[in-house]
């Protein structure tokens, strides 16, 4: 019963697509070809259960952050260009001991902060207003785990008006991990002024951590931009 109901609501879905791309094709032309876009967005990942090597786990808050975006329109279909993000989770880990430790699992708590940078294109289908699109992109993300991974150092900085602030910094377990991404959205186009968009967007990423002996593990999000052309 369930299956049959998820299937209509699947197929009831792709029909409204479907007459609602039919709607977009209406528009009158909308110009993107030539001009750049530079936007920022805030960003919001699923909260979700990781497992990893040996038996560790984490659960994730949702997470929050913000990112910043530019790229070139090739036409008024085709952009590729850069973006970078930066969010931020809490999390609740499950630890496990390691072969030779008689000690028992524990659970944990703490802070994750990721840092993302790709290269990416899109395609909007239409040549339109409102379009859907769909977008894939490479790169790097930067984890930081915030586990300590030393004793506390001291740290200097030079403050303007005040001198010399020193303070001890602990260093933590953080890795660069090879990323990817693809998702597919809707924009819309200003055309009075000609100088502003929107869009909205559910993303998946896969990051691979080999690192830690869990393959590549993915995450889904959605973001909101707000941008301008040029």
């Amino acid at each position: 019963m369930k299956r049959s109901a998820t299937r209509g609501l699947a197929a009831a879905g792709a029909l409204a697509m479907i007459a609602s791309a039919g709607a977009f094709a209406q528009q009158a032309p909308m110009t993107r070809g030539g001009k750049y876009d530079f936007s920022l967005y805030p960003l919001f990942t699923e909260k979700k259960t990781y497992n990893f090597e040996g038996g560790a786990s984490a659960r994730t808050d949702v997470a929050t952050g913000i990112g910043i975006s530019w790229a070139q329109n090739f036409n008024d279909h085709w952009a590729a260009g850069i973006e970078g993000s930066w969010s931020s989770a809490n999390y609740h880990a499950t630890v496990t001991p390691a072969a030779g430790n008689p000690n028992p699992a524990f659970n944990a708590t703490g802070r994750v902060d990721a840092g993302t940078l790709h290269l990416f294109g899109n395609f909007n289908l239409l040549s339109a207003q409102f379009t859907p699109f769909i977008t894939g992109g490479l790169g790097v993300t930067y984890i930081d785990s915030n586990i300590p991974s030393g004793p506390s150092q001291p740290v200097c900085w030079w403050y303007p008006y005040y001198g010399e602030v020193c303070s001890d910094v602990q260093p933590t377990k953080s890795w660069n991990n090879f990323s990817y991404n693809a998702g597919v959205g809707l924009r819309w186009d200003a055309r009075r002024p000609d100088t502003f968009f929107f869009r909205g967007l559910a993303n998946r990423e896969w990051v691979d951590f080999g690192n830690a002996g869990s393959g590549t593990l993915y995450y889904d999000q959605i973001r909101l931009d707000f941008g301008m052309k040029y």
